[in-house]
């Protein structure tokens, strides 16, 4: 049905299939895009905590400690607020391209965090007050950040429509607006928290 995504397509078809009542010895199952998206998402998955570890790993050997990585990796969780209120608004369905937005948005949260890491490093570095450090990092990372995220997020408008690329188009352009824009005011909360800068 044309404007009808093929999530939710095919799950209209499976209801009426499972009305049908098959000759004993006879079934059927799904092949095409939903049995190559199945096997797809088997090995995304099976080989995607070996590319957290590596993550973790390139992180620590950047950052030269693993106090400054962990801080990066709880930023994770607000791709979450943004991916799910995107798809609630847009009426999306969470399909298989809607998971690889996800994952692609992951990596995307994670460079804008190694820039505003590396500006608080440079503001401590350079003798700043921590607190005053965190203030001035995000301020002056914000243009660069917010610039890097709007360019992706006008490049996603052309799939709004699309029936199959559609839900990875709300997914990134939600998810990513709202982790930039939280993550200039988590991230610094949080890198107060693990290396006790007070706060005035």
């Amino acid at each position: 049905v044309y404007g009808v995504e093929t999530e939710a397509a095919q799950q209209i078809i499976e209801e009426k299939m499972k009305q049908i009542d098959f000759p004993e010895g006879y079934t059927f199952r799904w092949g095409g895009e939903k049995e190559a998206s199945s096997q797809t998402l088997h090995y995304l998955f099976k080989y995607y905590p070996l590319g957290i570890v590596l993550m973790l790993a390139v992180l620590i050997f950047l950052f030269k400690d693993y106090r400054k990585p962990m801080v990066i990796l709880c930023c994770i969780p607000l791709l979450a607020v943004g991916v799910v209120g995107a798809m609630f608004i847009s009426g999306k369905v969470f399909n298989f391209c809607a998971i690889v937005g996800v994952l692609g948005l992951v990596g995307m949260l994670i460079k804008n965090s190694i820039v505003l890491m590396d500006e608080i490093n440079s503001q401590i570095e350079s003798g700043q007050v921590g607190h005053t450090a965190l203030v001035e990092s995000s301020c002056s990372r914000l243009r660069a950040v917010m610039m890097a995220s709007l360019t992706t997020i006008l490049g996603m408008i052309p799939l709004l429509t699309d029936d199959l690329f559609g839900s990875m188009a709300v997914t990134i352009m939600g998810g990513l607006l709202f982790s930039t824009l939280a993550t200039l005011i988590y991230l610094p909360i949080l890198y107060a928290l693990f290396f006790k800068i007070k706060i005035k």
